[in-house]
């Protein structure tokens, strides 16, 4: 249906994101009505200068497709605090909404209701703000009249689960129906649920109309009493009986909320965990304002013909296959984002939930098949980053280096002495490699896709390395927050190596063959083609081999939890 660019106003000299929206295939009549739909939501979000809203600057058609020129913001989704499991964080959560609510009041006060509130549509940018996106479904509302867009009979515009019941009725809406969105995404923040579940969307649309959610404070115990009545007011049943605006209902919130939350908001800390902190998640670089989900499949690059095997060398492992484009198959994946652990030094690490993915490719050589769904049933957290030159001579007693750049040309069981260290300062923690699946699964970061679609941001590889290891933490990381999954140097985990491990490997928490002659390493290196980059891939090697290119992270989980 469309694509978003990243791209360069070279008049203005700036950075922008531009919305492409397909108008070909359709009868003139529908190409009108789209156009003119287009344009309207260009009007409308034109209209909101607002610190939290994108701005929108422009609007054109060119043959078969219009164009919409807007804000680039660098940053990532709401979903990051809400996988991230920062439930407790009231001082955080109570900031996000307060600049939402802002947003939506100003809307609201020129006519504009937004109608698909949700965390796709909240931006946190690189500086910790709150930017709200895609007006695209907007109505105007002016002298009692409504603008209606061609949505069909009896249909909805919206996301199900967000929708005030008014709007699942197909009734006029107003600014209390985003206020009820609202209200669910607040509700997700303090829990990390929905309020509202169902197998069917009939089912869905029943519950939100005519049933009460569980309550927050049985699911939050820093949730006050009063919070709960405040959440309960703006998801209420009929629009007349929330608040007035949205403001007034994150007032009520924030009145309710801790001593100690209130006045770190009132006083806007330093210390506010929303603000920029190299808290890696805010740093993930977002086209905003998504046409649809499906613009991904537009995004990805054209899957290449697989490239030849590498020769084995001292310095690079060889793959146990070659790379081709394996079939998507949808998954259901549960993910976390990056939740810095205090006190964690000398290693950042970020907390990974359990959760299932698929793993492996259908298309590439037996060693990756087949492609198998996976469930790792215990969450642990990984270092955000390869293990530093800096980091090992610390643990291992060197001589201190101050050297961000990853170590490399350590063996298998040079790990496995580095983690014993590790393990002797009983630190609450058990340290070891991540497994095969772990890996595999971190990488991913909740994207089904198996290759980056931004190499250069996010790898360094043999097309911007310069054929050398780069400094950690330089480049963008995934959405779990994790630097260099796919680049920099390869990565020992855990696992012996078995071509045909995967077509009868456990379907839950995987641990790789029991034995075997040579242990598996992950990712990219600085030498990797850029057609080699991708999550499925699989290196194997002595366990003592040593080689500039391989380098290793821990995982660590609390002591006394012996993982699967």
């Amino acid at each position: 249906m469309g694509v978003v660019y990243r791209a360069y106003d070279p008049t203005l000299d700036r950075e922008v994101a531009i919305k492409s929206v397909r108008l070909d295939g359709i009868d003139e009549a529908a190409r009108t009505g789209l156009e003119e739909r287009l344009a309207r939501e260009a009007r409308a979000a034109a209209k909101l200068q607002h610190p939290n809203i994108v701005a929108v600057y422009d609007f054109f058609r060119i043959k078969d497709r219009a164009y919409i020129v807007m804000e680039f913001v660098r940053g990532s989704m709401l979903d990051a605090m809400i996988l991230a499991g920062s439930r407790q964080n009231t001082v955080g959560i109570v900031k996000v909404l307060t600049q939402c609510a802002s947003a939506l009041d100003a809307a609201h006060a020129l006519g504009i209701v937004h109608r698909d509130i949700k965390p796709g549509n909240i931006l946190i940018d690189e500086n910790g703000s709150i930017k709200i996106t895609d007006f695209g479904i907007a109505r105007i509302i002016s002298a009692g009249a409504t603008e209606t867009m061609s949505a069909g009979m009896g249909s909805t515009v919206g996301t199900l689960g967000y929708m005030a019941p008014e709007q699942i009725r197909g009734e006029a809406v107003d600014g209390r129906a985003d206020q009820f969105s609202l209200g669910i995404v607040a509700y997700q923040l303090f829990t990390g649920k929905m309020p509202f579940e169902a197998d069917t969307w009939i089912a869905l649309s029943y519950k939100i109309i005519h049933n009460d959610p569980p309550q927050v404070t049985g699911e939050n115990s820093s949730v006050t009493a009063s919070m709960q009545s405040s959440l309960e007011r703006a998801i209420a049943k009929s629009p007349a009986d929330r608040f007035p605006s949205c403001s007034a209902f994150v007032e009520a919130l924030s009145t309710g909320a801790p001593i100690t939350a209130k006045t770190k908001i009132v006083a806007d800390s330093v210390a506010d965990p929303i603000a920029p902190r190299r808290n890696p998640f805010f740093l993930i670089p977002a086209a905003v304002l998504l046409v649809v989900g499906i613009y991904w499949m537009y995004l990805r690059p054209a899957a290449p013909m697989p490239p030849p095997k590498l020769e084995k060398t001292a310095a690079m492992p060889e793959p146990v296959s070659p790379r081709s484009e394996p079939v998507q198959t949808p998954a259901a994946v549960s993910t976390a984002v990056p939740s810095p652990e205090p006190n964690s030094q000398p290693f950042p690490f970020v907390s990974i939930p359990a959760g299932h993915f698929f793993m492996g490719s259908d298309t590439d050589d037996v060693g990756e098949r087949p492609r198998h769904q996976v469930q790792l049933t215990q969450p642990f957290q990984m270092a955000a980053t390869e293990t530093t030159e800096a980091q090992w001579n610390k643990i291992m007693g060197l001589k201190p280096s101050e050297s961000k750049l990853p170590k490399v040309n350590v063996s298998w069981f040079d790990t496995q002495a580095f983690i014993g260290k590790l393990n002797q300062r009983n630190d609450g923690f058990r340290y070891r490699l991540p497994t095969e699946a772990e890996w595999e699964y971190s990488a991913r970061a909740n994207d089904p896709t198996d290759r980056p679609r931004n190499p250069d941001e996010v790898s360094w590889y043999n097309a911007n390395s310069g054929q050398h290891r780069h400094e950690v933490g330089l480049l963008m990381p995934n959405a779990f927050g994790l630097f260099d999954m796919l680049g920099n140097v390869h990565e020992w985990t855990n696992d012996w190596f078995d071509a045909g491990y995967y077509a009868d490997s456990p379907k839950v928490n995987p641990t790789g063959a029991k034995t075997g002659t040579m242990r598996l390493s992950r990712g990219g290196s600085y030498e990797t083609r850029g057609m080699q980059l991708a999550v499925i891939w699989r290196y194997a090697d002595p366990p003592n081999q040593k080689t500039d290119e391989i380098g290793f992270r821990v995982v660590r989980s609390p002591a006394g939890i012996t993982p699967h």
